[in-house]
Order: structure tokens, then sequence, then C-alpha cells
């Protein structure tokens, strides 16, 4: 005869069951990961962990692993774990990630599951607007690929872009059928892409740029100045991340563009009214004032030193003038464009271009990303040297050391945008002797001198890391 088990022997088990049941349902768990299981990502992408609830920091950093000879630091936003890699991710490799069950919310709950995977390094990328000749799409390829992809599908094409926030973001200004434009972001590991901000009426959006953290976009919204007169006024806005009411930062009135951010937050941009680069700490809130305003008769943006100290720009100057070989050499030698370094904490202008005692028509000054070089555009105008095409030059940060790079008289080298190794630097060549043939994206190997054909009717070259 079987013993029937009496019902009050059910209660505990029946009790033990509901705590483990409730300790599964109440544990911590994690909500997404990113980069995600097999993902392909650029090198300088961060690892986020996010969990259902607020964790015990330190329970979660010492079960987590990250199985890869790049040392990195840890940042909590909420619940959401950062690991950031202090130097990029080795191009080509896979990276392992390991967090182990027992770590604990701030209510002392456990994790009862772990979780591992990992994810893929793409090499470093060129990217660029193409075709020049028709609504243009944000493509993308590796130096040793030889077809491109399309990043971006917008139906009246991109007018303009930028890559941001540790090169994982793309933003864009996407056209519409109706000459509409609105701003769009693409990010580079979850590889989703949203809408950011219509610009309304009869406004455009140009230059899109993020801030170092990401959390802010400046732009340019250009207006029509007066009715039939076809002429625009901009001005430059800003929007905060997750916010869908962007508000003015240049003066009220002044016509200003080309916003650029510091390594520290502040935005510079060019006010075209003022004849000046204002640099503004948006941190401090509206109303925005500017921090230093500094001359500046040529309105050509600059580029920040990678600690901010220093910002690097074009100007024009006046010089005397002299000898020259020709009329065409003379009127080019009556007038300079020289790099300007303005210091940060002492508030001095250098001039770059007359350390090296050069007569010379600089422009398009960026870093290499080691801060060691800066690379530039040159055209001389002494008497002898002058050539109708600006070449690819490098200098130190403090001006000496000039050293020409390329040397073909009748190639105008246009803006230089330096790749993320420091090895290579793309660019835009047009041949002054075929006006009428489209332009071309070239890459340029600094150590070799070695150049070499990229794709024809490109433009805007940059670099994905």
């Amino acid at each position: 005869m079987r013993r029937r088990i009496p019902a009050w022997a059910w209660l505990p088990i029946g009790a033990a069951l509901g705590l483990a049941a409730a300790r599964l349902i109440l544990a911590p768990r994690i909500l997404e990961r990113q980069p995600s299981a097999g993902a392909s990502v650029p090198a300088t992408a961060e690892i986020r962990i996010t969990f259902n609830q607020a964790m015990d920091e330190a329970s979660v950093i010492e079960r987590l692993h990250v199985d890869s000879s790049q040392l990195g630091e840890t940042i909590w936003q909420g619940a959401t774990l950062i690991y950031r890699p202090q130097e990029p991710w080795a191009s080509g490799s896979t990276v392992e990630v390991r967090l182990d069950a027992g770590a604990r919310s701030r209510r002392g709950l456990a994790m009862v599951v772990g979780a591992r995977w990992s994810f893929s390094v793409s090499e470093p990328r060129l990217i660029y607007l193409w075709p020049a000749d028709g609504p243009a799409q944000v493509y993308a390829r590796t130096l040793t690929q030889t077809d491109a992809v399309a990043l971006t599908a917008a139906p009246g094409g991109v007018v303009d872009f930028s890559i941001g926030a540790r090169g994982t973001r793309l933003v864009y200004v996407a056209g519409s059928a109706d000459e509409s434009t609105e701003l769009r972001e693409l990010d580079l590991v979850r590889g989703e892409d949203r809408r950011l901000f219509d610009c309304p009426g009869r406004e455009r959006c140009l230059s899109p740029e993020l801030s170092p953290d990401g959390s802010r976009l400046a732009f340019v919204r250009e207006a029509p100045q007066a009715e039939g007169t076809g002429q625009m006024a901009g001005r430059v806005w800003m929007l905060e991340a997750g916010g869908e009411t962007p508000v003015p930062v240049s003066p009220e009135g002044d016509i200003a563009f080309t916003p650029f951010w510091s390594p520290q937050g502040w935005l510079a941009f060019v006010d075209v009214s003022r004849g000046a680069i204002l640099v503004v700490d948006v941190a401090q809130g509206e109303p925005f004032s500017p921090m230093v305003t500094l001359p500046s008769s040529l309105g050509d943006r600059g580029v920040w030193s990678l600690d901010g100290s220093q910002l690097i720009f074009p100007d024009l100057l006046l010089a005397a003038s002299g000898p020259a070989q020709d009329e065409e050499a003379e009127s080019l030698a009556g007038m300079q464009t020289h790099l300007f370094r303005w210091d940060v904490s002492s508030g001095t202008l250098t001039d770059l271009t007359a350390v090296g005692g050069w007569r010379a028509e600089d422009g398009s000054p960026t870093y290499t990303p080691d801060g060691d070089w800066v690379i530039f555009n040159r055209r001389l105008l002494s008497q002898g040297d002058w050539t109708s095409g600006k070449q690819l030059w490098r200098m130190r940060p403090d001006g000496s050391q000039s050293e020409q790079l390329t040397d073909e008289a009748f190639i105008n080298y246009g803006a230089p945008a330096v790749g993320p190794s420091g090895d290579l630097a793309a660019y835009l060549r047009f041949n002054l002797e075929a006006p009428l043939e489209p332009a071309q994206i070239w890459s340029f190997d600094i150590g070799t001198r070695g150049a070499s054909f990229v794709v024809e009717g490109g433009y805007l070259p940059a670099w994905i890391p």
C-alpha cells in the first residue's frame, strides 16, 4: 500500500520553490550587450553592457574579463557598464568578452547566469560622398577592397556628413525629393539609422558635428537672407542627445558657419559677421557667450591639438610686395595665408608659417593621431618656388621641421584626411591642366611617399577607424 505524503509536508517544498522562482525573477540580468555577438565594428568601439537594474559596480567589474592585449577603463552610466579601450583594438582581431555569474545588484541579489560572446574588429575604412554629378550617398571601403559599400540611402542624396563619438557614429544631412533636409545618425556599432531633426521650411541643414562624448550635435541652419536674392545666412545650433528641439549658439543676427569641437567639449565656429572664430563653453548653458574671439578674415575652421590646449587655424596675411617671377606670381605673393596657433592657457598667437620663414598659402591643417605632426596643404609664393597647385606638407606643431611631401606643380591637393594609424592621408586631387576632368580621391603613404588612386567623382574623404 503506497503511503501518501501529508499535505502539510508540501508547504516547505512549495515555499522553497517559490523563493527560488522569486530569486530568478528578481535577479539582475543583462538587457543588452554591444557590440553584439559576431559583429564587425570600428577599432574604437566601446563594450557596453546594460542591466535591468542598478548594480554593485565593484562586483561587476571583478567578474568582467576582456580577452585582449588592449587595456581599458570602465565607466558607468546608470545601469550601463562601458568598457573603453585606452587605444584602438587591433584591426582584424577578435575580442572575447566574459561576464561571470555572481555579479550583484545594489539590493544584494546575484546574477544567476553569466554571459560570453565575441566580436571582430574591422580594418580602417575610407568613407566619402559619391558621385559628384548626382545625388550622392556615403560610401565606405578599405583600401584593400575594390568595391565600396553604400552606408546611406537618402532619397534626395546626402548633402554633408561627419564621423564622431570615437569614430563609431556617422551623422549626415539627408535630402529628400521635395528638397527638404533632415539630420540623421547611423550607429556604426549597432547598425541602426535614425532621424535626429527635420530642418524646417526653406532652411537647409549643414555641417553636422558631434561633440567628443557624443552627447551634443552642433550644426548650421542656413536660411534665405532676402526674397529673390539667392543669398543664404547661416546660424550655428546645438541639439542635446535625446532632445528634439535645438537651441541657437551663435549670436543672433550674425552669419556663422563651420562648427567644430575641442577635445574638452568647447564649441568653436566661424562668425563671418565678426570676422572671427568664436569659442563657446556650451556646458555653461544659455546664454552662450564666447570665451574667446580670435580674429579671422579668411573664415576657415581650425583644428584642435589632441589635449585641447592649442588651436591651429589659417588666416590671411597681407605681405609686403617684392620681386616675383611674373605677374601671376607677383599677384599671388602679394597676399599670403598663414597657419596660426592659439595657446589656450597663455592666450598667445603664433604665426607657424613664419617660424620657417615661408612665403606661402597654407591651409587645411590636421593633426596625425599621435599629435606629433600637422599635415596641411601649401602653395609656395616665393620667387621661383610657386606652383599652380597646392602640395601636401607636414610640420611639427610648433612650426619647425616643415617638409614637403608631394611635388606635382599642376596637381592641387585638397584638404588631407589622415588615417587612424597616421601613415596614410586621403585627399581630393584636382588636375589643373585638365579642369574639365572630374576630381579624384587618392590616398598617400606618408612613409613611402607613394600615392594610390581610390575613386573618381568622390569627395569629402574621411576615415572610420
